[in-house]
């Protein structure tokens, strides 16, 4: 095969593949949720084209399109910045229609610590007679509602840290036990560590191994040049000789007493 034959395959390969990502499944997507909804923010830190949308804690969509709008337009400004001149509008696509009662509460939270935000939609309830019900969902082919909510953004350093901690509070209170628990051990007199830390049993034992190797290596020097010393004066072997300590043998050589070599070092 030619090797421009190869090239062909793998280019017409590579744009069946793009050509399958981009409009097959994200038509595929898109027919999943038909529904179309609108929020306005005034701030939308962390919440992108894609971003997952919950309702009660169930996904039922995702954010569709962003765009920007005057504040004038928005419906219901109740949760928005009233000096600010534009807002925020995210377009929906939901897989089933959305009802929601007048007091209605949409947030921004993170499913783990360190995830991206997503928007989680609590339609509320019925409370008396005077509380109001909306319909803010639509079909592409029909006509488009009168009323979309709107919501707050948190701003602030420790009330959005108190919202990520309550929302992850399992796992908060997950690392708190098991942070003492490895504090117990530590404290405990059980492990390696534990002693090492909270008791004096491994030092001692560490010492008396060093002052053992240390005897051990004197003995061992000792002994060493013993043996030196009588290959050096002892022609003749040892058990032969060993009655010529502090004399001299029968051939003229003095051999050093065995006391002098017991003292060495």
């Amino acid at each position: 095969m030619k090797k421009e034959t190869i090239a062909a395959l793998l280019f017409l390969g590579a744009l069946s593949y793009a050509f399958f990502y981009t409009i097959i499944s994200v038509d595929s997507k898109t027919n999943l949720h038909p529904y179309r909804s609108k929020i306005y923010y005034s701030k939308i830190d962390g919440i992108l084209e894609g971003s997952e949308v919950y309702v009660k804690g169930i996904e039922k969509g995702y954010v569709y399109s962003i765009d920007i709008v005057d504040l004038i337009d928005v419906p219901d400004k109740r949760f928005l910045d009233k000096d600010a001149q534009k807002a925020i509008e995210l377009t929906l696509a939901l897989k089933e229609p959305l009802t929601l009662w007048d007091n209605y509460k949409i947030k921004l939270k993170t499913k783990t610590l360190f995830s991206g935000r997503v928007i989680d939609i609590d339609p509320g309830n019925f409370e008396n007679k005077n509380t109001a019900i909306y319909n803010p969902f639509y079909l592409e082919t029909e006509r488009t509602p009168d009323f979309f909510p709107s919501a707050s953004f948190i701003d602030n350093f420790f009330e959005a840290a108190n919202t990520v901690i309550v929302e992850n509070k399992n796992d908060v209170h997950t690392i708190a036990i098991n942070s003492r628990e490895i504090s117990d051990k530590l404290n405990s007199d059980n492990g390696t560590l534990p002693k090492i830390i909270n008791t004096n049993e491994m030092y001692d034992t560490l010492y008396l191994t060093l002052n053992d190797l240390s005897i051990l290596s004197k003995e061992a020097r000792r002994y060493t040049e013993a043996n030196r010393k009588l290959e050096n004066t002892h022609p003749i072997p040892f058990f032969i000789s060993s009655s010529f300590f502090g004399s001299y043998t029968l051939t003229g050589r003095y051999v050093e007493p065995i006391t002098d070599i017991q003292k060495f070092p």
